[in-house]
């Protein structure tokens, strides 16, 4: 019985390596194409690695969606502020960009970096409450924290490391506050930007418990609390605050469609990305002088959009990546394992094993056994021993994972 345990152990262990290995030893990566909006072309063009037999080196190479090839030269032409540098370097430089005069510095004050959003819950836990109205260029940490309760807001000042006490006049000011303005406790999300990292605050974004929105900051030191109304049949379901002078942030309602909420007077206006719902969670935001560029990111795909500075949509485009599991490599792992096992990444880890097509790998399963009855015959084991044909039922049942598993551990009689 103790051999038995092992060789099962065995199999387990096997089965959430070889598939590893496998993958890791036949898979064939291709560089990934990447798929970009020329400012010029007022289009999208797809950039590749091809391998030049004059050069004898891989050179990037640029296909427009009218066909038309591109070379390294003539890509930086058709892209002037991706290769600005490189550009005014040869005295190559454009005066003007869609007939607007630019500079190297203009290129760099509008160029934002990629900036990771996607719907889901926000925080609950220790959050600060900082001065929205101040003359600082850096914000400062106040001497409290707050957390929400199911009956209110829940002001702690804090020493290092360890709590002081509550300060329950300004919870039950804050607590009012917000009462006056028509929340029902406890609240459902909490949203904002709880860093020292900003040149401003805006506050906190609220769902109370009645699918309400509001929003929560402190002016001088006194709460200020505002009922924000929503379009009709809308509830948020995330939001992505930024530090922006027009827009408080990204908001996303129940059917994962995206707006922007803007700050003169908390109106919404829709983003034309209507697909985010057969996407991922994640989508990145870039911006450069002339456009916003947003990606949905799927399990096999990424779609691209590309609107104005008004959010005015330009074009939009899908580029598919081939999956490992839809390869040659990746069909055939189908047929030489039966299962196989790993540790989930997200929360707590608990093991997950994924079955395979029987059709597929029972016919290496029957050959195993097979082989292994003639192994054992061989030796002349003893097949009235019940565990020479609990050794069988393992490698039926398991494959190539039991096979080996027996073999490391054999029955000896």
């Amino acid at each position: 019985m103790i051999r038995l345990a092992l060789v099962l152990l065995a199999v387990l262990v096997i089965a959430l390596e070889f598939p590893k290995i496998y993958k890791k030893t036949f898979e064939q990566r291709e560089r990934r194409t990447q798929l970009v909006f020329s400012e010029i072309l007022n289009d999208f063009v797809t950039l590749k690695y091809e391998y030049d037999t004059v050069q004898l080196r891989e050179i990037q190479i640029g296909r427009d969606r009218a066909g038309n090839t591109y070379d390294t030269k003539a890509l930086m032409d058709i892209f002037p502020m991706r290769n600005c540098r490189q550009l005014m370097y040869e005295n190559r430089f454009p005066d003007t960009i869609r007939g607007q005069h630019v500079t190297l510095q203009m290129i760099q004050d509008a160029a934002r970096f990629p900036l990771f959003l996607g719907a889901g819950p926000g925080r609950k836990s220790l959050l600060w409450m900082f001065e929205s109205h101040t003359d600082q260029i850096k914000m400062e940490l106040p001497e409290d924290m707050f957390r929400l309760t199911d009956e209110g807001i829940e002001f702690i000042e804090t020493d290092i490391n360890r709590v002081k006490g509550v300060n329950k006049e300004k919870s039950e000011r804050f607590t009012q506050a917000m009462k006056n303005e028509g929340i029902q406790f406890p609240i459902k999300n909490i949203y904002g930007l709880p860093s020292t990292s900003k040149s401003k605050d805006d506050g906190y974004f609220m769902v109370d418990n009645k699918d309400d929105f509001f929003h929560l900051k402190m002016y001088d030191g006194e709460p200020q609390c505002h009922k924000i109304p929503l379009p009709v049949g809308m509830q948020v379901n995330g939001m992505n605050c930024l530090v922006d002078d027009v827009n408080y942030g990204y908001v996303y309602d129940q059917n994962y469609n995206i707006y922007l909420m803007r700050i003169k007077d908390y109106s919404f206006f829709q983003l034309p990305i209507y697909d985010y719902k057969d996407y991922g969670s994640l989508i990145t935001m870039s911006e450069d002088l002339f456009f916003y560029t947003y990606q949905l990111y799927g399990l096999d795909r990424v779609k691209i959009y590309v609107v104005d500075k008004e959010h005015n949509l330009l074009a939009s485009e899908t580029l598919v990546y081939p999956l490992y599991e839809n390869s040659k490599v990746g069909q055939r792992e189908n047929y030489v394992f039966p299962f196989k096992a790993r540790f989930t990444r997200d929360g707590a880890k608990k093991l997950k094993v994924e079955a395979y097509d029987m059709q597929r790998f029972i016919y290496l399963n029957i050959a195993l056994t097979l082989l292994l009855l003639c192994i054992k015959l061989y030796h002349r084991r003893s097949m009235r021993n019940l565990f020479n044909y609990l050794d069988l039922v393992v490698t039926l049942a398991c494959g190539i994972y039991g096979f080996i598993a027996v073999l490391i551990f054999p029955n000896r009689k």
